[in-house]
């Protein structure tokens, strides 16, 4: 038996988690699933369940049969902000009903898009994208260091080897794969994307927040540093062709702060009689 949720958690940011871990009397903890016993008392039943980790997420849990009672009743407990949308029962498929296949990449182009319209704008709720370009100047202070040039980057997305996109807040990859088989009349298809990557923002509180560098990776997933000349680190080392290459578009955050003056100059300025 499956419970499957639907929904999302209420995101944190750097400075958010920094204040959560001077709380030395609450801490977050996951998703826990407990059932009732008699006499109103809980037993826990799996306390390793994670969480919806962004918005419109999908959350699948596991019932055996030694957990499964008539007339039982359950409960999904946390201190997380988690909002369900959906909570459902199903049953697991036969494992031989179901055919995977990698399906290949025939472009991956990297291109300047803009920031798309997002709704609802409420605290309460996933702000959603639409497909639409709402702004094409910078919404955030950009990261200053070097960014993949824009064009083909399926050499960079062919493998998880530390070798990767380098994308700017605005920009956008496009990918097309070749899904010619047709699957039997008695068959479904469905498309899931795998990717492997990592993401940083401008927050004040985030490890290196004003710069590209340190760059990512693998051996590396407590993201140190040290914040060193670009040819002195360690995946550039590694790589150095691919900054030639690929990653020779210098992003500087100048451009945003003189729009933000600009746009502070227009506000300030006083109508004409």
């Amino acid at each position: 038996m499956l419970l499957i949720g639907h929904g999302w958690i209420y995101p944190t940011d750097s400075s958010l988690n920094v204040a959560i871990s001077q709380n030395e009397d609450v801490s977050p903890y996951g998703l826990i699933l407990e059932r009732r016993l008699p006499g109103e008392s809980w037993t826990v039943l799996d306390d390793q369940l994670g969480f919806p980790a962004g918005k419109h997420k999908d959350v699948i849990i596991t019932l055996s049969q030694d957990n499964l009672a008539a007339n039982a009743t359950y409960r999904l407990r946390t201190n997380m902000e988690i909002y369900w949308d959906s909570l459902r029962w199903s049953v697991k498929l036969p494992s031989d009903s179901l055919r995977q296949v990698e399906l290949p990449t025939t472009k991956s182009e990297l291109r300047q898009r803009g920031f798309s319209k997002l709704e609802p704008i409420k605290r309460r709720r996933p702000d959603t994208p639409i497909y639409r370009v709402e702004r094409s100047q910078a919404i955030w202070m950009d990261l200053d260091g070097y960014y993949t040039r824009y064009g083909d980057v399926a050499e960079l997305l062919h493998s998880t080897d530390d070798r990767y996109v380098i994308m700017n807040a605005g920009d956008e990859i496009a990918l097309q794969f070749s899904a010619d088989e047709t699957p039997s009349p008695d068959m479904k298809r469905d498309f899931m994307l795998i990717g492997d990557g990592w993401v940083k923002d401008g927050d004040f509180n985030t490890a290196f927040s004003r710069t590209v560098r340190p760059l990512p990776s693998h051996d590396d997933i407590d993201y140190r540093g040290p914040h060193t000349e670009l040819d002195q680190d360690p995946v550039f080392q590694k790589h150095p062709n691919d900054w030639r290459r690929f990653h020779t578009r210098y992003v500087s955050p100048k451009p945003f702060f003189q729009t933000l003056d600009r746009e502070s100059d227009s506000a300030n300025a006083s109508p004409k009689q």
